[in-house]
């Protein structure tokens, strides 16, 4: 279970320290914190309590509105945004985005590390 947890931790820390993005977290889909690069001052827990709530309703009104799979939550701030997806059937990843971040870069690092994220769930490596 502890290599399960630091592969984790290893992950989001590698996604955090992307130059755009400015802490991340790794969430369940029912709104306990798994990890995370919080900034102090930040509660984890409301943090993963929100993002499965921005993601749950995303997800629903994808469907209700006929407009396929649901890929990701953007949310714009005047000091940053929030960009909250899934990380297979079990997690989600939420990333705090500097306002002036280049999205092309950090949504492919968000992509990424969700796979990696559900691989490691999954029983994988997560490599």
């Amino acid at each position: 279970m502890t290599d399960l947890w630091s592969r984790l931790d290893a992950i989001i820390e590698e996604l955090a320290s992307v130059t755009d993005i400015r802490a991340a977290a790794v969430v369940r889909r029912d709104g306990l914190i798994i990890t995370h690069t919080l900034p102090d001052g930040v509660d984890p827990k409301i943090v993963a309590a929100m993002t499965a709530a921005i993601v749950g309703t995303s997800e629903m009104a994808t469907v209700q509105l006929d407009q396929g799979r649901f890929n990701r939550a953007l949310i714009e701030s005047d000091d940053g945004k929030l960009i909250s997806t899934g990380a297979g059937d079990e997690a989600l990843l939420v990333a705090l985005v500097y306002r002036d971040a280049n999205l092309g870069l950090v949504l492919m690092a968000l992509e990424r590390a969700a796979k990696r994220v559900d691989e490691v769930l999954k029983g994988g490596d997560g490599v």
